[in-house]
């Protein structure tokens, strides 16, 4: 793929994940991306060159936000399939969270200080 239909291909997916520049950006400093907002702007117009792997770094961050995009709508099944386990996250971490959770204190039957004495 050339640099200019990168560029241009990176921007269309901007604009399909619904991504302002300063959005991506902060996306793209997350992921370990080191151009500034006006860079970004700049390559994404065709005016700025990025080196190779800061155009990974920008190319991983539009990646995660589609499939954060295409995510939300995703339709859920009514049942899951009968090989495969429920996937639901929350409920996983709650279930995860309950058990690791301390053990009630045993239930006393006599008032304190009432024991044999």
């Amino acid at each position: 793929m050339t640099s200019d239909e990168r560029h241009r291909r990176m921007d269309a997916a901007r604009v399909h994940a619904e991504l302002t520049v300063q959005d991506l950006w902060l996306r793209y400093v997350a992921l370990g991306g080191t151009g500034d907002a006006f860079d970004l702007d700049g390559f994404l117009q065709g005016l700025v060159p990025l080196e190779t792997f800061q155009q990974d770094v920008l190319a991983q961050a539009l990646n995660e936000a589609l499939e954060d995009c295409y995510r939300a709508y995703r339709i859920p099944l009514s049942t899951p399939p009968a090989d495969q386990p429920r996937d639901e996250p929350l409920s996983r971490l709650v279930e995860e969270l309950l058990d690791d959770r301390p053990a009630a204190p045993p239930a006393e039957s006599e008032p304190p200080g009432a024991g044999p004495g």
